[in-house]
């Protein structure tokens, strides 16, 4: 059994990590603002995203996008921007995550496609998605820095560090697997074990002259109706580790964020107290990364072509509307193609640390839990406040990414075996 740790921005988060949509946009109008406040008063500031005919740069107090508005209404001046797709995430107040700008560039894309172009006035696909490249260029500048940031100041070895780290390896658990992963685990330990079985009951083996922890368990058996049923037993106790493996036999860190603040965790022996937990660690940046040496360019736009208008889209035949599609894009890096390989593989769990699960990421995320190999998908949840957490948020997300919805209650981990992030 293999493990996927399916990391979202909520792992950048819980790391202090300034790396939320919010905190790029406060960040861009800071320092926007500071560039106001030296230019010339009165005159005219401009820079690739906005215009101000006049700039009040002498009475400009504050920092935010709000102080700067409220100044040039005092002013009668307005922000004019050339940045349309940064006007819309700017202004809209409902915007609170990446996933909701991705899904507003897609809505966009939509709005020009039915209305020909009109969705705002001369607004094209050509300059929606110029927009949205400024957008990508800025964020990767911004992010660079939080990551060069952390690494300098971050101190290692404090309490979030331990407290995830021995989450992400902890042992196999059969109790969170699905019903048809359990029996398959079931059987395939029951035939590894059954040739012994035979040959004790035949007389051809002293079960004497078995090891330890082997002769343990076959005694078990031995005494046991239904030995299958014993196993399934054990396997689902908290001493399952006694008789079984249960150490994963290749941990994946699946990375949706830019950034690398998995690195911490590439060492699982820090982590756990079994001195034979020895699994393979690897990790996959499945949307790129901003590390500009690496052939994986950041992917940030739309990933959900199970979208009912989608093959719609797709017949315009102008490849601009493809553009910034992220199943199409995943082409440009073989990152997509070793998950995939990694999932056919063998059967695998998936761990979800600070992912949303939202629709802008369906694609993929469809491929992976409907997988047959799929065995659990296991929530480590946001607890907000002593009576709130995001657990069941996150399920409802999970649901739109299932089409068969009685796998997924089988496959889903249920709260009373889940776990908060910290």
């Amino acid at each position: 059994m293999n493990r996927i740790i399916l990391i979202g921005n909520g792992f950048d988060l819980a790391h202090e990590m300034k790396t939320t949509y919010k905190d790029f946009l406060d960040n861009y109008w800071e320092e926007v603002i500071a560039l106001i406040k030296k230019s010339p008063q009165g005159r005219k500031f401009e820079n690739d995203e906005v215009i101000i005919n006049k700039s009040p740069s002498g009475f400009l107090s504050g920092n935010s996008y709000n102080d700067l508005k409220a100044t040039l209404k005092d002013f009668k001046e307005d922000i004019i921007f050339k940045n349309k797709f940064l006007e819309k995430i700017t202004e809209k107040s409902n915007i609170e995550s990446w996933v909701d700008v991705e899904n507003e560039y897609y809505s966009l894309l939509k709005d020009i496609y039915k209305k020909n172009g009109n969705a705002l006035k001369n607004y094209s696909i050509s300059q929606l998605n110029l927009d949205f490249q400024r957008i990508k260029d800025l964020l990767r500048e911004y992010l660079t820095s939080i990551n060069e940031n952390f690494k300098r100041n971050y101190q290692w070895h404090n309490r979030t560090e331990q407290t995830i780290g021995y989450k992400l390896f902890e042992l196999l658990n059969p109790r969170d697997f699905s019903e048809d992963a359990l029996n398959e685990i079931v059987e395939i330990e029951y035939k590894n074990l059954e040739k012994e079985i035979n040959e004790i009951k035949q007389g051809k083996l002293d079960l004497e002259r078995v090891e330890g922890s082997k002769q343990a368990l076959l005694r078990k058996l031995l005494n046991s109706y239904n030995p299958r049923t014993t196993i399934r037993r054990l396997l689902q106790s908290p001493g399952a580790s006694n008789d079984f493996n249960m150490v994963p036999e290749e941990t994946l860190f699946l990375n949706f964020n830019y950034t690398f603040t998995e690195d911490f965790y590439t060492r699982p022996k820090t982590f756990n107290h079994f001195d034979d937990f020895d699994t393979k660690v690897s990790v996959n940046h499945i949307h790129g990364s901003i590390n500009k040496y690496e052939k994986s360019p950041i992917i940030f736009g739309f990933g959900d072509e199970l979208d009912d208008e989608y093959s719609n889209i797709e017949k315009l035949n102008n490849n601009e509307y493809l553009e910034n599609i992220k199943s199409i894009n995943y082409l440009e890096s073989s990152n997509y193609k070793s998950l995939l390989e990694f999932i056919n593989s063998q059967r695998y769990q998936i761990f979800i640390i600070g992912h949303s699960c939202g629709i802008s990421d369906r694609t993929l995320l469809n491929t992976m839990f409907e997988h047959i190999n799929c065995s659990s998908i296991k929530i480590f949840y946001h607890q907000k406040s002593e009576e709130e957490d995001n657990y069941s948020d996150i399920v409802r997300n999970i649901s739109r990414n299932f089409n068969d919805k009685a796998s997924m209650r089988d496959r889903v981990v249920n709260k009373q075996y889940s776990q908060k992030l910290l």
